[in-house]
């Protein structure tokens, strides 16, 4: 089903964006150990390139990864404590982390790591600044603030379980528009990045809350209207729940204004491919699915004879 539905929507040109952070932690933490002929552990770089060849089963015609910043963020000079509940990444992890980034750069994929921003922000400003060029936009993500993003051609995929978010289906789980996600999530705040939200406010309250009144200054503007106990609630956490939002709303990043979409081009040299993951990486399991890309793309790219 998911491949028919890019198939049926081939005529527009599709654009990939990929949360590579949230990839290399996906694979490392979800897959046993694999060693490579030096013995050393490479389950994440497998896990990650594993899935970027399923990526391209879908066939975008631009492709471009977005890592987190090498420093603390913009959001850390603001709330000292955001994501201070995270543990310490393993050394094994930063070691293969590096050994990506790596063979990134010798497979000449594209890819943005800019000081001060997370992947998060570099995803929407690639988003914002070539939605208006007649492309279908995916992005590969697990973030919830992202789906703010959703419209009728840019969606939120997760291509390892074969799904697709679009409007509607955004839609029926939430029961608001996507625009509304960021002050739904503040009401929530986000555990994982220690964002605190509005205490003893829970989802079903603030889903009911952004239905009715679509967004926080509305909240507040209709204080009076709401439940005597959510009333006081709201109105003590104020200015909590909004660093709460100030945290979750994404910045639009100024370097990637001027971004061009060609510059985004996939340009994916199979041989190549091979050579690194088979010889060099020693995942020999990888020949079979390269030499099955490398014919899906030979025959994309055959002019019709009708």
């Amino acid at each position: 089903m998911f491949y028919n539905f890019l198939v049926n929507n081939k005529k527009m040109q599709k654009l990939y964006i990929l949360d590579g952070s949230w990839y290399m932690y996906r694979a490392y933490h979800a897959l046993p150990e694999i060693t490579n002929k030096d013995w050393e552990n490479m389950n994440a770089v497998f896990g990650f390139f594993r899935m970027v060849l399923k990526l391209f089963q879908n066939r975008p015609d631009f492709f471009v990864i977005a890592w987190d910043g090498p420093t603390k963020t913009l959001r850390h000079q603001n709330f000292p404590e955001y994501k201070a509940n995270r543990p310490a990444i393993a050394d094994d992890f930063k070691r293969q982390i590096s050994v990506i980034k790596k063979f990134v750069k010798e497979l000449n994929l594209n890819y943005y790591e800019i000081p001060w921003y997370e992947a998060d922000d570099i995803i929407y400003s690639i988003a914002n600044n070539v939605k208006n060029n007649q492309l279908q936009i995916y992005i590969e993500s697990l973030d919830k603030d992202l789906k703010q993003l959703i419209d009728q051609n840019i969606f939120f995929s997760d291509s390892s379980k074969s799904e697709i978010t679009d409007t509607n289906k955004f839609i029926s789980e939430y029961w608001f528009e996507p625009k509304c996600i960021v002050d739904y999530l503040a009401l929530l705040g986000d555990a994982s990045d220690n964002i605190p939200g509005v205490k003893w406010i829970g989802k079903k309250t603030a889903q009911e809350l952004i239905q009715k009144y679509i967004s926080l200054d509305w909240i507040y503007e209709n204080i009076n209207n709401i439940s005597t106990s959510n009333r006081e609630k709201l109105t003590t956490q104020k200015e909590l729940v909004y660093n709460s939002k100030s945290l979750i709303e994404l910045y639009q990043i100024e370097d990637l204004k001027t971004l061009k979409i060609e510059e985004l081009k996939l340009n994916v040299d199979f041989d190549n491919y091979k050579n690194i993951l088979k010889d060099e990486l020693w995942f020999k399991s990888s020949e079979n699915i390269i030499e099955n890309l490398k014919k899906l793309y030979q025959c994309w790219e055959q002019p019709s004879l009708f």
